[in-house]
């Protein structure tokens, strides 16, 4: 059996020539030529001269060869089967062979919109032939890939049933499909009322109470809490210790423990400050105040603490500017610098020499830019005693123009050295560069030229070009869909409604391109020429396309 294409008007014709040989069922052809059959596709019957045909109307549907290819859903594959099972019954009523029907997948054709299947019924008469139709099914499904974001039960339950019934029936595996469908709908139903529900929260008895005076803020805040997670007050107060051991701090809880909620934690407070510990257990000096950390602040907030924390910390910055300037905080000892102060009890002509406390290499070679720098730019008298650097070391450190530096950096862990920027430390330390010069802009390969081989030169990136807007379309898929039905395409058309649901494929083959139109309404155009529907026809770099109305123009790169 051959069959051709056929395009008249905006139909596309499957065509079937009997031939000299062919025994034709008249009562068949005549069943499907006046009737609309469910499942079958709809048949026409011309004669010219001594030439006879039969038309089957297959515009804007898709085989199932196509349509089961790639991913399948659920969706599709109940589809087309239950369509395939309405139509052998359809036989049934209206008196046709069920051998008429090709029951293969190149002669089912499927609305990619509906997921309904027709099925081709040739009415010739055939002796001894049958299909295997529980085979049929069979194949299919261990052919078919299925989409695993979906519930794949029902999978089983269709290759269980298909291996074992002894005898096929098309009702019993009508019904198991009909069931797994309703199942389908009805949790889909299911998730929407669940999901437009809302909750109904009951009245809570504090609700239906008279109101209460209201209280102060801690109080309220206390009772709440005692209420809901802890019945007594001894609880709570072996949590706090038990938070204040562990050093652990809950984010839920951080309200729980508050000095001045408990008379008995603040004295507790207060003596571990005077034994020499704060809140996390760690020792600090003894002072007449508690030395407050960030991490005794979040686990025991207070205003009160909130004040101590701020003070000290104020405090702690006044002493460092002291020690910057010179000068020293009451009751605090001046911390020595070797390169603006004077160790006390000791002349500043008498400081220590650098080469004597010199770090190791990574550090000197770091450290000599900025004293050669610092020469230029600082007062002879702060650094007389420094020695001069060899002139074959100061040339790479005169490429450099850093800002200079007053301060000295007490985190740089370099004795007898000038500060240097955090920013510029940080950055320097984790690229490995000490002292070196970067050239901005040049790469390791500056001024190397790179010669493009013939596979550089020459890659297929292979991409429509939408003349309306100027969208450019990947074609990325060894079979690419255009058409305007989302879920089954994978260019979608929203914008024209001339465009079929599935209009065109576009084929690419060992790098060899080529465009199919499959059966649209509108037809498809290659070079201003309309092309036979389900016929490969072959595109080539800088080829314009049409479908229906809508310019593309494909390029291979």
């Amino acid at each position: 059996m051959s069959f051709t294409y056929e395009n008249q008007g905006n139909n596309t014709y499957l065509v079937y020539k009997i031939g000299a040989s062919d025994n034709v069922d008249t009562m068949s052809l005549g069943m499907i030529t006046n009737n609309k059959i469910d499942g079958i596709v709809p048949t026409l019957f011309t004669q010219s001269d001594t030439d006879r045909f039969i038309k089957y109307n297959i515009s804007a549907k898709v085989s199932a060869k196509e349509f089961l290819s790639g991913v399948v859903n659920k969706k599709r594959l109940l589809g087309v089967f239950i369509s395939v099972l309405k139509a052998i019954k359809s036989t049934e009523e209206y008196m046709i062979d069920a051998r008429s029907l090709l029951i293969d997948l190149e002669h089912i054709y499927v609305d990619v919109s509906k997921c309904d299947a027709m099925l081709v019924c040739l009415p010739l008469v055939r002796q001894n032939e049958s299909v295997n139709i529980p085979m049929f099914f069979k194949q299919i499904m261990f052919s078919t890939q299925f989409d695993q974001n979906e519930n794949c039960d029902y999978v089983a339950q269709i290759i269980n049933y298909l291996n074992s019934t002894p005898v096929f029936s098309v009702d019993a595996f009508e019904k198991l499909l009909m069931d797994i469908d309703a199942d389908n709908l009805n949790i889909a139903a299911s998730k929407a009322v669940v999901g437009q529900q809302k909750p109904v929260q009951p009245q809570s008895q504090s609700q239906s109470q008279q109101p209460k005076p209201m209280q102060p803020a801690m109080n309220q805040l206390k009772n709440e809490q005692v209420q809901t997670n802890m019945p007594s007050q001894g609880k709570m107060q072996s949590q706090r210790e038990t938070q204040s051991a562990n050093n652990v701090v809950q984010p839920n809880q951080v309200n729980f423990a508050v000095p001045n909620m408990n008379p008995q934690n603040q004295n507790r407070i207060n003596n571990n400050v005077q034994m020499g510990t704060n809140i996390s257990g760690t020792y600090v000096e003894t002072t007449s105040e508690k030395q407050m950390s960030m991490f005794g602040l979040l686990t025991h907030y207070s205003k009160e603490n909130k004040q101590i924390y701020e003070r000290q910390k104020a405090q702690r910055k006044a002493q460092k500017e002291a020690e910057k300037n010179g000068a020293a905080m009451p009751g605090q000892n001046v911390k020595a610098s070797n390169a603006s102060f004077a160790i006390p009890g000791q002349p500043p002509q008498q400081r220590p020499q650098p080469q004597t406390v010199m770090p190791q290499q990574p550090q000197q070679q770091f450290a000599q830019p900025q004293r050669q720098f610092t020469q230029s730019n600082q007062p002879q008298s702060q650094f007389a005693q420094l020695q001069p650097m060899p002139q074959a070391q100061q040339k790479p450190v005169q490429q450099v123009q850093p800002q200079p530096v007053q301060n000295q950096n007490t985190n740089t862990g370099m004795t007898g050295n000038p500060s240097v920027p955090p920013q510029i430390l940080e950055n320097m330390t984790k690229a490995g560069n000490f002292g070196e010069t970067t050239v901005l802009g040049v790469g390791s390969e500056a001024g190397e030229t790179t010669v493009l081989g013939a596979s550089q030169a020459q890659i297929i990136k292979p991409y429509l070009l939408r003349i309306k807007n100027n969208e450019r379309i990947e074609l990325n898929k060894p079979v690419f869909r255009i058409g305007k039905e989302r879920s089954y395409v994978d260019y979608f058309v929203s914008d024209n409604t001339a465009v079929s649901r599935s209009h065109a494929n576009i084929i690419n083959r060992d790098n060899d391109f080529y465009i199919v139109d499959t059966n649209s309404t509108n037809h498809t155009y290659v070079n201003g020429s309309m092309i036979q529907s389900n016929v490969e026809t072959k595109i080539e770099h800088g080829t314009k396309i049409r479908l229906a109305n809508e310019d593309f123009e494909f390029f291979m790169y």
